[in-house]
């Protein structure tokens, strides 16, 4: 099999071409329609999921039905790091958002790979840090950030200026606003609330699916204060 499933993966363009033929030859593909479930809260992964199409959502839920989404896996991005160095039941769920096409390799063939290959371990050391780094990031936002900061960081964050101008910027919104302020660890309606609040200070525009920023420098000042 060629490597062309893997190249489109950044973190993997650095392996030599065997140790890509390698892995996906102890690949499998998936597709998976919209709503389904790729492993849920007390099942093991199976290994490491390389998203090639569609979106990803990966939540927790609590006995009382709460819900919170940990991150929105876009394609060429990858998930199920944690459970290949220590196989163990998921703390979390993993849901196709929209139809997906995945690939899956099988956890003990990455760690046989590794014990062919060394230097392929710190490929996935450096993905799981990146996961370890991303949760402490949402920590942080969760425990020390407010509402209304929580939304100007995910503004900041996400918006991409407007041509050659620095000043505005869009935010594409690659899920439903719901998701999103989930990911936030807002309600839907606290979420819809401060985007208003910025918009009545003609600061942006919401669309169905992108959100206009008029200034992003006075949007910092909004998330300094």
């Amino acid at each position: 099999m060629g490597d062309d499933g893997l190249s489109a993966f950044k973190c993997f363009k650095k392996l030599p071409r065997p140790q890509k033929e390698y892995l996906l030859d102890h690949s499998r593909r998936l597709a998976v329609s919209r709503q389904e479930r790729l492993f849920e809260n007390g099942n093991q992964c199976p290994g490491i999921f390389c998203l090639k199409a569609g979106r990803i959502r990966l939540g927790i839920i609590a006995a009382s039905g709460n819900e919170r989404t940990i991150d929105v896996v876009l394609p060429g991005e990858t998930f199920g790091e944690a459970g290949i160095f220590k196989p163990h039941e998921a703390p979390v769920y993993a849901q196709a958002i929209t139809q997906s096409d995945l690939l899956c390799i099988d956890r003990n063939a990455i760690l046989d790979g590794i014990q062919q290959w060394p230097e392929m371990g710190s490929i996935f050391l450096e993905l799981a840090c990146a996961r370890i780094n991303q949760l402490l990031a949402g920590m942080y936002v969760c425990c020390l950030r407010n509402a209304h900061q929580r939304v100007n960081d995910f503004l900041l964050q996400n918006a991409q200026p407007v041509g050659r101008n620095r000043t505005q910027g869009v935010v594409s919104l690659p899920v439903s606003k719901a998701v999103v302020a989930s990911s936030l660890n807002l309600s839907a309606e606290t979420f819809s609330r401060e985007l208003h609040v910025l918009s009545d200070k003609g600061l942006i525009r919401v669309e169905r699916t992108s959100i206009h920023v008029y200034d992003l420098e006075q949007l910092r000042k909004q998330y300094i204060n």
